[in-house]
């Protein structure tokens, strides 16, 4: 049975229940298409393709979220900087560095900052 709900309901769920290492994949995948030309001619797909990369970045979703706390985690950033930056709660925090460990992302605390390994 699917669920009810509007098509950006759908989509939400979804999204909610894609992994970070899949998001990612489907990023990349969309970059490469659409740097390669992969839509030949159909300027809707490409157009399509651009918005989903463009949303896909962006602070307002998860897969955005996942490259702000990414691009902390290279340099070293506590909890509280990890909040501020990406406008989520701590609970929420601690879910993505659970989604980037699960992802193979070793994920390190020390001096009261979490890095990538």
């Amino acid at each position: 049975m699917y669920p009810s709900g509007s098509d950006s309901e759908i989509g939400d769920l979804l999204v909610q229940k894609t992994s970070f290492q899949q998001t990612q994949t489907i990023l990349r995948a969309l970059e490469f298409a659409l740097a390669r030309g992969g839509f030949g001619g159909d300027a809707s797909q490409k157009k399509t393709a651009a918005t989903l990369v463009k949303d896909m970045k962006g602070a307002k979703s998860v897969s955005g979220r996942h490259q702000l706390l990414t691009s902390l985690l290279k340099k070293g950033s506590t909890i509280e900087e990890m909040m501020k930056t990406t406008a989520a709660s701590r609970r929420t925090i601690f879910r993505y560095l659970n989604s980037l460990e699960e992802a193979g992302v070793d994920i390190v605390l020390a001096d009261g900052k979490y890095r990538m390994k």
